[in-house]
């Protein structure tokens, strides 16, 4: 089955606020990685929380139930790849209070890797949380429930 190419009029959205902050990133995605990535992702049931959509040379990734926009990522062909050049991230503390950017790129990354891509790739947390807290955290950002799949632990860094 093919997917459906993911546009801004796909789904009810928000656009990013005045209120946000710029930063510089240094990543790359290969042509094949790119032409996954700019299907973008369209929720298919409740429990699906964020909808992705390419245009022109921005990534806009929005939360599903409510539209705010929370990420805008550059991407801008160089030679055979696409580089990340800039990540607007939502600054409005009504829309969305995280104003840790490493967690923000970290999300950004495991949004790309999980729901565009298809790859396995660590939820990232922010900060140490109870595994209670830890659960709870997960299905707030993913809604799905991750406690059926094998869970990997990192150790060492890796």
């Amino acid at each position: 089955m093919d997917k459906k190419q993911a546009t801004a009029a796909s789904w009810q959205i928000k656009p990013m606020p005045a209120a946000r902050r710029a930063l510089e990133l240094d990543g790359r995605y290969t042509a094949p990685e790119m032409a996954q990535i700019a299907l973008g992702f369209i929720p298919r049931e409740q429990q699906d929380k964020w909808f992705v959509y390419f245009d022109g040379e921005w990534l806009h990734v929005h939360r599903s139930w409510t539209g705010t926009c929370i990420f805008q990522l550059q991407l801008l062909p160089d030679g055979e790849t696409y580089r990340t050049e800039q990540l607007l991230v939502n600054a409005d503390p009504a829309q969305y209070k995280m104003a840790d950017d490493a967690y923000n790129v970290s999300l950004l990354a495991y949004l790309i890797d999980d729901l565009l891509l298809g790859r396995f790739a660590q939820m990232p947390l922010p900060g140490k949380m109870t595994p209670d807290d830890e659960q709870r955290h997960r299905q707030l950002l993913m809604g799905k429930q991750r406690e059926k799949r094998v869970r990997l632990d990192v150790r060492n860094g890796r």
